[in-house]
């Protein structure tokens, strides 16, 4: 009775939120417009050896005159600040940190200091790993309507581990982060491309506001929210990602997220549960209703409820058709890094430790 009464709830929910998802999706606003204001892009770097070229190169073609780009190395321990300046031409700097401060995150250091030196109406956060596929203007012309916006994720993934893993973390997010519903406790911005009017990136308190942060961009869009800020994601296809390439980063990134959230052990050990039950009934529900455990309409309905609403994250991942089947398995390793992040005192982030009370 248990077994089928909680797999027909999953796959109602399941369903109920794909149809959620897809007006959800349609509502969102989208790039077009022209923007005469100028503008500072600002890209936060450490230890981004064969990404940061790519990044600054698919950026260049479409700087004005009055724009500028920022590229911040944070203490790099490769060769990114010469592969950074290899690419650099007489519209951008190079900033060079040489220690950061205790009690500041990495990235929020970085942001922060190309902030000091941006003189741009608009400030535009970008990863090293994102890759300009168009004009940004016609995005940034949204700041015409919004404080602050990002792009919904758009994912390229090379390998069957990335695309399970973002399959299944796009999926979470799509139910417990909707892009379309912007509350103080659920507002985010993806920092791989954030846009920012100058003075309402000011009025929240810049990076410094949020200087131990480890989801440094999700807590600048509830510091925005609570001011009354308006801020939203946009659909388009301006920027693409990529950033993890294997299951053990999967696990150590997520891992990172979820320490920094700190949910309670308690809590931790419910989503753990629920996750991985999820995971096994997938895989599990045809076997089930061959020895006649639950219905074969009810394991078809299970399904289609739980691919269809998964089949969603090709909206913002690439990624191979494979990579769908093993989604359930990522959803377990979703659930262990949480559990991990719940129970661990320190992780590690670029090269550094950071503890639950931030500092190093």
């Amino acid at each position: 009775m248990f077994l089928q009464l909680s797999i027909a709830l999953i796959g109602s929910y399941a369903m109920i939120n794909f149809i959620r998802s897809i007006i959800g999706f349609l509502r969102l606003p989208r790039p077009g417009g022209e923007v005469r204001a100028s503008i500072s892009y600002i890209i936060p770097a450490r230890n981004e050896e064969g990404k940061i070229g790519k990044c600054i190169s698919s950026l260049l073609p479409w700087l004005r005159d009055s724009d500028e780009l920022i590229v911040v190395d944070d203490c790099s321990e490769d060769s990114t600040e010469a592969e950074a300046l290899s690419k650099l031409n007489e519209k951008c700097k190079l900033i060079r940190l040489i220690e950061k401060p205790e009690g500041w995150s990495g990235k929020s250091w970085a942001c922060y200091q190309g902030y000091l030196h941006s003189s741009g109406d608009i400030i535009v956060f970008l990863d090293a790993d994102t890759v300009v596929k168009s004009d940004p203007k016609a995005a940034i012309s949204l700041t015409e309507r919004f404080d602050a916006l990002s792009q919904v994720p758009r994912i390229s993934c090379g390998s069957l581990a990335c695309g399970a893993i973002e399959v299944a973390l796009t999926s979470l997010v799509r139910l417990l982060f909707p892009y379309w519903k912007m509350s103080p406790g659920r507002a985010w911005l993806m920092g791989a491309f954030s846009i920012w009017r100058r003075e309402s990136y000011e009025s929240v308190g810049t990076h410094e506001a949020v200087r131990s942060s480890l989801v440094e961009d999700a807590d600048l869009a509830r510091l925005a929210v609570a001011k009354g800020l308006r801020i939203s994601f946009f659909m388009g296809r301006v920027v693409e990602s990529s950033w993890i390439r294997s299951w053990r980063e999967g696990y150590e990134t997520i891992k990172r997220i979820g320490f920094a959230a700190m949910p309670s052990k308690l809590i931790s050990i419910l989503i753990f549960l629920a996750l991985s039950y999820t995971a096994v009934t997938i895989y599990a529900s045809p076997l089930l209703a061959y020895l006649g455990l639950i219905r074969v309409e009810l394991a078809i309905f299970y399904l289609v409820s739980v691919f269809s609403y998964a089949s969603l994250s090709l909206i913002e991942v690439k990624f191979r058709p494979e990579s769908m089947i093993l989604s359930p398995i990522a959803l377990s390793l979703i659930a262990l890094s949480l559990l991990a992040a719940s129970f661990g005192k320190k992780v590690s982030w670029k090269g550094r430790d950071y503890s639950a009370h931030l500092g190093e």
